[in-house]
C-alpha cells in the first residue's frame, strides 16, 4: 500500500524543477549518470527556471521515479551516498544543470551556497569572546541591521539597534503602495541562515515584511532594539576609543548611547525624491509619493489618476491600479528596458513548498541555480567595446543581442498597440539603467483607460499637472513614483571621525567612497552595510552582498579579539587604491557610456551606487580581512 509520504513525494516531484532533481540525485545515489547523456537538461535562458529541463516526458518520469525512491530511503534514515563533491565536480554539475560554462574560480562560492564541508571557506565567527564591556551599536532594523544583529548574537557580542520607526523591516515596512514587491526570486531574497516557507516565487511586500519580523523573533533581536529613536549624530571619541551616538525621540527628547563599534545599516531607499516643480502643495486631491503611500490605501475606484514615473515602483503601481481607476495617465521622461518576468505573481504550489522545506538539499541547489541568472552571467554585457559601433544603442555584441531580444519582446507584448513601441524602446544600451521586469506593464499600457505620455511635469495646479509642453492633465489623485535619493549615503545623520572630520565633508556631499563599500579612512571601528559601490547592476541578491559584508566584518573582529586590538582604521593608501580601481573599472562600463543617465551616478557624474567587480571577485575580497590593510591600536 502506498504510504502518505509516497503520495506526498509524488505530488511534490510532479511540480519540482527537474534539473535540480538531477543534481540532488547525484548526492543521493552517488551516480553521476544523472547529469550525463540523455539526463543533460537544455540550456536555461533568461530568468526562466527551466523547470522542465527540456527533457522528453519519459526521461522526466525516470528522474522523478528515481528521486522518489532515493528520497524515500533518505527520509528513512539512509545517508547521502555522496554528501560532498570536489570543486571540479561542483562546477561541472552546476554548469551542466544550467547549460553554461562555469569558471573554476566559482567553486568556493558554490560550495558556500550549498553549505558543503571542505574547501577553503574561512569561519568568520570570532574564536574567542569579545573583551569585557565590548559592545556594538547598529543604526537601523531593516535587512542590513538584522543581518548584523544575528552575526553579533552568534559571536556573543552585545549589541543595541536604534530604529527610527516603530517596527523592524526598513523599506519593507515603509512602502505600502499597491503592487509593492521584490523582483529578486524569494529564495534568493532570503538570509542563508534563515530559509522561509515562501508562498510566491517573487514575494510581495507584506510577505517580505513578515519574513523579516520572523527573523527578528527567531533570533531574539527584538529585545535589543530601541524603537522610535532617530540618530542625529555619531562621533568617535579618540580618548575612550568609543562611538557616542546622539538620538532624538518622537517627543523631541534627546538620548545618547555609547559603543565600541558602529554599524550603519540605514539603507538607501528611504529618502523619497520629489521633483522640484511649482505648485506641489496646491493640488486639492490626494498627492503621495510611493514611499509615503498610506497603509490603509487610497480610494482610487473610478478616479482619474496621474502616475508620475516609470521606474520600478511605477511598474508595480500601474498594473495594480489600472483595473480600478477610470483613467490612468503615466508620465515618463525616459523609457526603460524591460525583461520578461516568467513567474510574476505565481504562487508556489503547496506540494513544492513542502519539498523546499523538507529537503534542504533540493532548496539549496534550486537557490544556487537561480543565483546564476542574477549573477555574473550578465557581466560581459556591461563592458564597453571601443571597436563596437551602434550609434549609442548598445556597447558590445552581447549587449546588442540583449537589445534585440528585449525589443522583440516589447514588440510582441504590444502587438495590439504598436503605436506605443517608439515610446517604450530606449535609445540607450540595455543595463544603462536598472533592468526592470515586466509584471504586466506592457499589457497595462495597452489598456483603453491607460495613456502614456513622454514629457515631464512642469508644474502642479489644484486639479492636475502641467507637462513640459504646457499640456494640462486633470486628475483626482497624483501618485509620485519618482524614486529616492540614494547617492547621499547615511544622510541626514552626521558622522564625525578622527579629528572632528565629518563624512559629509569627506564625501563632498554625494561623493561617497568606502573600501569594499564597508570601511572609511578616518573613521575607526565604523562599518557601512549597503554602503557606496555595493549594489550589483548586473545581478546578485542584496541579501547575499550584505552577508558577505558581515562575513568580512566578523573576520576583522575575530582578529581584533585574538590580538587585543581596540580599533581598526583602513589605511589611506588601501582606501584610495580601491576607489581608484572602482572608478577605472566603471570608466569602461555601461553606466559611464555617453548619453546614459541613471540614479547610480552622483551630481559629479561618478558612479557611487554600483559595484564594478564581478560578484565572485567581491566574494573573494570579503572572504578574510587582512589586518595589513589597517592601522591598528591595541587595548590599553
Amino acid at each position: 500500500m502506498e504510504s502518505s509520504l509516497d503520495k506526498r513525494l509524488e505530488a511534490a516531484l510532479a511540480k519540482a524543477n527537474l534539473p535540480t532533481l538531477a543534481c540532488i540525485l547525484v548526492h543521493l545515489t552517488g551516480d553521476r549518470a544523472w547529469i550525463e547523456g540523455r539526463f543533460r537538461p537544455s540550456r536555461t535562458r533568461g530568468l526562466d527556471d527551466n523547470d522542465s529541463g527540456g527533457y522528453p516526458e519519459d526521461v522526466a518520469d525516470e528522474i522523478r521515479v528515481a528521486a522518489r525512491d532515493a528520497l524515500l530511503e533518505w527520509f528513512a534514515g539512509a545517508p547521502l551516498a555522496k554528501p560532498n563533491l570536489s570543486d571540479a565536480e561542483l562546477i561541472e554539475m552546476m554548469g551542466i544543470s544550467l547549460g553554461e560554462t562555469i569558471p573554476p574560480e566559482y567553486a568556493l562560492m558554490v560550495r558556500g551556497e550549498l553549505q558543503l564541508p571542505g574547501g577553503e571557506v574561512s569561519d568568520s565567527a570570532p574564536a574567542m569572546p569579545p573583551p569585557e564591556g565590548f559592545s556594538a551599536i547598529i543604526i537601523g532594523a531593516g535587512i542590513s541591521g538584522l543581518c548584523a544583529a544575528v552575526n553579533f548574537a552568534a559571536a556573543g557580542i552585545p549589541y543595541t539597534i536604534v530604529e527610527r520607526q516603530g517596527c523592524v523591516g526598513g523599506v519593507w515596512s515603509e512602502n505600502c503602495y499597491p503592487g509593492a514587491g521584490c523582483d529578486v526570486p524569494s529564495h534568493l531574497y532570503s538570509y542563508s541562515f534563515n530559509p522561509f516557507d515562501w508562498s510566491r516565487f517573487f514575494a510581495g511586500r507584506q510577505e517580505i515584511h513578515q519574513y523579516l519580523r520572523s527573523v527578528a523573533e527567531n533570533f531574539g533581536v527584538l529585545d535589543h532594539i530601541r524603537f522610535g529613536l532617530e540618530v542625529t549624530e555619531a562621533s568617535f571619541d579618540e580618548v575612550s576609543e568609543t562611538w557616542a551616538v546622539d538620538m532624538v525621540a518622537r517627543d523631541g527628547s534627546r538620548q545618547s548611547l555609547r559603543g565600541n563599534i558602529l554599524i550603519s545599516a540605514v539603507g538607501a531607499f528611504n529618502k523619497p525624491r520629489l521633483p522640484n516643480v511649482p505648485g506641489l502643495d496646491s493640488f486639492k486631491g490626494p498627492s503621495v509619493h510611493t514611499a509615503h503611500y498610506p497603509e490603509a490605501g487610497l480610494d482610487l475606484d473610478g478616479k482619474r489618476v496621474v502616475l508620475v514615473g516609470n521606474g520600478a515602483s511605477a511598474m508595480q503601481v500601474g498594473p495594480a491600479i489600472a483595473g480600478r481607476v477610470s483613467e490612468l495617465t503615466i508620465v515618463q521622461r525616459t523609457p526603460q528596458w524591460i525583461a520578461p518576468f516568467p513567474k510574476f505573481a505565481q504562487d508556489i504550489p503547496d506540494e513544492l513548498r513542502w519539498l523546499l522545506q523538507e529537503v534542504p538539499l533540493y532548496r539549496l541547489w534550486y537557490r544556487l541555480r537561480l543565483s546564476w541568472a542574477f549573477n555574473d552571467k550578465l557581466y560581459e554585457a556591461l563592458q564597453q567595446d571601443p571597436e563596437w559601433s551602434s550609434d549609442g544603442a548598445s556597447i558590445n555584441a552581447v549587449n546588442d543581442s540583449h537589445r534585440v531580444a528585449l525589443t522583440d519582446y516589447a514588440r510582441r507584448e504590444l502587438a495590439d498597440a504598436p503605436e506605443l513601441l517608439p515610446m517604450v524602446v530606449p535609445d540607450y544600451p540595455p543595463f544603462g539603467k536598472r533592468m526592470l521586469l515586466d509584471n504586466g506593464w506592457f499589457k497595462t499600457l495597452a489598456r483603453d483607460n491607460v495613456r502614456l505620455v513622454d514629457r515631464g511635469v512642469k508644474s502642479v495646479f489644484e486639479n492636475g499637472v502641467v507637462l513640459d509642453d504646457d499640456t494640462a492633465l486633470e486628475a483626482d489623485a497624483l501618485i509620485w513614483a519618482t524614486g529616492f535619493d540614494v547617492v547621499n549615503f547615511i544622510a541626514p545623520m552626521n558622522v564625525r571621525g578622527r579629528g572632528g572630520a565629518t563624512l559629509q565633508n569627506d564625501w563632498n556631499g554625494d561623493d561617497a567612497k568606502a573600501y569594499l563599500g564597508t570601511v572609511v579612512h578616518g573613521y575607526p571601528n565604523f562599518f557601512c552595510l549597503y554602503g557606496p559601490n555595493t549594489q550589483f547592476g548586473h545581478g546578485g541578491s542584496l541579501i547575499t552582498i550584505l552577508e558577505r559584508q558581515m562575513h568580512y566584518v566578523m573576520s576583522l573582529l575575530s582578529q581584533m579579539f585574538a590580538r587585543n586590538i581596540s580599533t581598526v582604521e583602513v589605511r589611506k593608501t588601501v582606501f584610495d587604491d580601491y576607489n581608484r580601481k572602482v572608478d577605472e573599472l566603471h570608466a569602461g562600463m555601461v553606466w559611464t557610456f555617453p548619453g546614459v543617465e541613471t540614479y547610480y551616478k552622483n551630481s559629479k557624474g561618478r558612479v557611487v551606487v554600483n559595484n564594478p567587480f564581478r560578484v565572485i571577485q567581491f566574494w573573494q575580497m570579503t572572504e578574510t580581512a587582512n589586518l595589513d590593510d589597517y592601522d591598528i591600536n591595541f587595548m590599553k
